[in-house]
């Protein structure tokens, strides 16, 4: 017998974990946390629907923390098996979940220290040291190459594009008398955008769980170069500074490229970078490393080795040179994690500049419901960050043509390959509307069967 049970991603985007049962093996596929509104928030400490130390393997589609950030308190919980990913992934995981553990570390000591916490004491999800424990449990896996689960079980990477090693992954059961395959969408990214390579084309599977972060939604045509060129043009006329909130793992390392392509081609001056986010230092000499996952044209970069390096981008480790930048005229860029504003020094940022005029505050791509950046990205004239009232009083501007995400013909797209025709498909990762509206299309288009499950739902394929 196979169950799937539908534990994060439903209804909402974050905290992905799906648990596939196949007679008494257990697999978890993504092992994320949530993220967003506080009710949201509040599911990373709620008990599990399933015992971590019962289960086989966990298989990760790619290292965004939705997707990875819970793997230290399932470690800390009694889960004891192996974690598979892409060798990228798993660079990305070990760097991202340290920093992750910092955060929680020091936010908890800062709301402690301030009095500004409803717990007392105010605790951190997991510490560094139950971080540290998932270094040991990792396994590398290839794209393209079978892995086996045990008996009459194995395992396929497929690119996913997206970020760097993001996969998705296909599942099968073969006991010789019947074949069953699973696919695993994972995040799918968009096609021919800078630095990120295509989406590979799904493989014919029985069952798949297909994400939905742009269900009914298009993202509108755009050139990417051109209108960062006129951005950073605007922030040099205006002698601004732009604040760029960026995921430390594949947006910031995209930014980087852009803008140095555009200072090779004379379209913008001569500008520094300032990368200020210990994550994003670490993540971006990973994507100098794995040079050969990128999918960059050489020649617009001048024959620069790493096409996310340069004695422009400049790497802000400590926390003095983070607040040296306050100190920052205009014109000038700093990018800092986190991507929908939800911690991080670029909330420090924030604080400071919003209220001035001459601050631009970028906002690219996909803004989780609950989130600062999409109470910013919705309107709101004042904001609150860490209990204190803000103003924006900055230029808001949107960049969609650099969201990491397919959209909805995007997905119809990926899906469109010859003898596809799943039984069932299962549509997560999405907010409701999307994931119904992602759904509903599907069926339109491609007449296969679609649910969107609740959370906690377990289904028997």
């Amino acid at each position: 017998m196979i169950t799937l049970g539908i534990h994060g991603a439903a209804k909402t985007v974050t905290g992905s974990k799906y648990l596939l049962t196949i007679n008494d093996r257990k697999f978890l596929v993504d092992c994320g946390m949530f993220q967003g509104r506080r009710d949201i928030r509040r599911k990373n400490w709620e008990e599990l629907p399933f015992q971590p130390a019962e289960i086989d393997a966990v298989i990760l589609t790619h290292a965004h923390i939705d997707h990875i950030g819970y793997l230290p308190k399932l470690v800390a919980l009694g889960f004891k098996g192996e974690i598979l990913a892409t060798a990228p992934t798993i660079d990305m995981a070990k760097v991202l979940l340290a920093d992750s553990a910092k955060i929680q570390e020091e936010d908890a000591e800062y709301r402690n220290r301030k009095g500004i916490t409803r717990h007392k004491p105010a605790l951190p999800l997991f510490t560094s040291d139950d971080a540290k424990l998932v270094n040991s449990m990792f396994r590398p896996v290839s794209y393209g190459q079978w892995v086996e689960l045990g008996k009459e079980l194995k395992l396929r990477y497929y690119i996913a594009g997206h970020i760097l090693g993001a996969a998705s992954v296909e599942i099968v059961h073969n006991d010789g008398n019947l074949r069953r395959s699973v696919l695993f969408s994972g995040d799918i990214g968009r096609y021919a955008v800078p630095l990120v390579s295509d989406p590979q084309p799904p493989p014919v599977t029985d069952y798949l769980v297909c994400e939905s972060t742009y269900g009914g939604k298009v993202h509108p045509p755009s050139d990417t170069f051109h209108e960062m060129s006129e951005l950073l043009n605007d922030v040099v006329d205006r002698k601004s500074v732009l604040l760029f909130p960026a995921f430390a793992v594949g947006r910031t390392q995209q930014l980087i490229y852009m803008i140095n392509v555009l200072i090779k081609q004379k379209q913008i001056p001569q500008m520094d970078i300032n990368i200020d986010s210990p994550m994003a230092v670490k993540a971006t000499d990973i994507y100098c490393r794995y040079s050969e996952y990128h999918s960059v044209n050489k020649d617009l970069l001048g024959g620069e080795k790493c096409p996310v390096g340069g004695k422009n981008v400049i790497l802000h480790r400590k926390r003095k040179a983070s607040k040296k930048l306050n100190e920052l005229k205009g014109p000038g860029i700093i990018i800092s994690a986190s991507g929908m504003l939800s911690g991080g020094r670029i909330l420090h940022h924030l604080i400071n500049r919003l209220p001035d005029p001459q601050t631009t505050l970028a906002l690219v791509g996909f803004m989780a419901e609950g989130t600062l950046g999409r109470r910013i990205s919705d309107g709101e004239k004042t904001v609150r960050i860490h209990k204190t009232p803000i103003e924006v009083n900055a230029k808001v501007v949107h960049q969609p043509g650099l969201s990491g995400h397919a959209d909805s013909y995007e997905l119809l797209h990926w899906l469109d390959r010859e003898n596809l025709n799943p039984s069932r498909v299962f549509v997560v990762h999405g907010e409701e509307s999307r994931s119904e509206a992602m759904a509903e299309q599907i069926r339109n288009e491609k007449g296969w069967k679609c649910l969107v499950p609740e959370m906690d739902q377990t289904i028997e394929l």
